[in-house]
């Protein structure tokens, strides 16, 4: 999973308007999370109700997914299975196939790794305020009937 910086254009939007037909052409929309060991993020404890709400949108609103996993790469006090799986309450997700994006107050599509889930509960990654308003308000991003994601 390649590095991004937050809030920075997503590489891939344009080839996916072009062959999915979604999201229109110069529909705006943002990275979140795609963090790497060798790039310094802002960290901060992450608060119960974001993480329910995150955890949501991971197990029930993916999209843009891949047809293999990635692993998380920052650095851990054990080795994390090669697949990374989470649990909140009596539900779990794997994580590391797809995406999940959410629209800020503005409009703006913002997309981030479904992995963010991890790096924000197991290393307190902060993600920008703009993606914690918009998975607080549950503006999912829901591509339109028979766009495959």
């Amino acid at each position: 999973m390649p590095y991004q910086q937050d809030l920075t254009t997503h590489p891939y939007l344009e080839a996916m308007s072009r062959v999915k037909g979604w999201p229109p052409p110069g529909t705006p929309a943002l990275t979140v999370g795609w963090l790497a060991p060798e790039h310094d993020f802002p960290t901060a404890l992450p608060d119960d109700a974001f993480l329910d709400a995150l955890f949501y949108l991971c197990a029930h609103r993916s999209i843009i997914r891949t047809r293999g996993f990635h692993n998380c790469l920052l650095p851990h006090a054990t080795r994390p299975a090669a697949i990374c799986v989470v649990r909140r309450g009596d539900e779990e997700v794997r994580l590391g196939s797809a995406e999940i994006g959410v629209v800020a107050a503005g409009g703006e599509l913002l997309l981030a790794p479904n992995l963010v889930f991890h790096y924000i509960e197991e290393h307190h990654y902060q993600p920008p305020a703009i993606f914690t308003e918009a998975v607080l308000a549950r503006r999912t991003i829901t591509p339109p009937a028979g766009v495959p994601f």
